[in-house]
């Protein structure tokens, strides 16, 4: 063992709270982490999406172990996926089945606008400039609804009013997500054969883990975090939440005491003080 560290100097011990890692360094480590769970969640999600009309349910129950692993709780991948699935029903179908006619809407209108772009009567790129402008920030929504369905105990009015500001307020982690989902996109308009075999095991979580990672931190600045502040108290997701109202009669000061050096024995078996 003395080749790895020295064993006459005490270490500084162990911190209380590790340090919160920024954003970028922390979705890459959840990632790297949870990197084979999202294989099994995918491939879950696609088997409950293959009726069509469930693809609401399926993907709430989808969010909701999203937010466990940001959240960094534990979970059951199937078990909890189902419990979602059943709990969050009724809002997510409305939803899903919103989200089916606007997908439609939009691959239909690609079709359109795009095969009467060369006629000069009517300025079909300004129709079709506003209609993608309308899926996109349905799409921005989206990125709030499913957090919201699974998280908060709201009327699905008042989470369609959130979901639209918020679409506007997080605009850094909005243009993260949406461009690695026009990426995605892209790819697969391209490439669209070898890519509809993949997924079933990819990428459809990562997507899912992204969108939430970027936009459940607006939601929790904005909604939850206001709601604990109004009642006097912490949000008790935030990974700094401690109960501050205890009295503390011994303060763990773990991790800042200097390393304390600790003197040779000599010969005759004495500590040098």
């Amino acid at each position: 063992m003395g080749l790895f560290y020295n064993n006459n100097e005490a270490g500084s011990g162990v911190a209380k709270r590790g340090k919160q890692k920024k954003p970028f360094f922390r979705f890459w480590e959840m990632f790297a982490n949870k990197f084979w769970t999202f294989f099994k969640i995918n491939l879950i999600y696609v088997l409950f999406c293959l009726p069509i009309v469930t693809f609401g349910p399926a993907t709430a129950a989808m969010t909701a172990l999203m937010r466990n692993i940001y959240l960094e709780r534990p979970q059951f991948v199937f078990h909890d996926f189902w419990q979602a699935f059943k709990k969050n029903f009724k809002q997510s179908f409305v939803i899903g089945l919103m989200d089916i006619w606007f997908i439609v809407m939009a691959v239909f209108s690609f079709f359109f606008f795009t095969s009467n772009m060369n006629d000069t009567d009517k300025p079909y790129w300004l129709y079709y400039a506003m209609v993608m402008a309308v899926e996109i920030v349905i799409l921005l929504m989206n990125f709030y609804i499913f957090p919201q369905i699974v998280a908060l105990n709201l009327r699905l009015p008042q989470i369609l009013k959130n979901s639209f500001i918020l679409a506007f307020l997080n605009i850094k982690g909005n243009l993260i997500t949406l461009a690695a989902f026009l990426v995605y996109i892209a790819l697969l308009g391209m490439f669209f054969f070898p890519l509809v075999f993949l997924i079933p095991l990819l990428p459809i979580a990562w997507l899912s883990f992204l969108a939430m990672f970027t936009s459940y931190p607006a939601i929790q600045k904005f909604i939850i975090n206001p709601f604990y502040e109004q009642q006097g108290l912490k949000n008790p997701e935030l990974p700094d939440y401690d109960d501050d109202d205890e009295e503390v009669l011994f303060e763990d000061r773990g991790g800042e005491e200097a390393p304390m050096k600790i003197k040779k024995q000599d010969r005759g078996g004495k500590v040098i003080k």
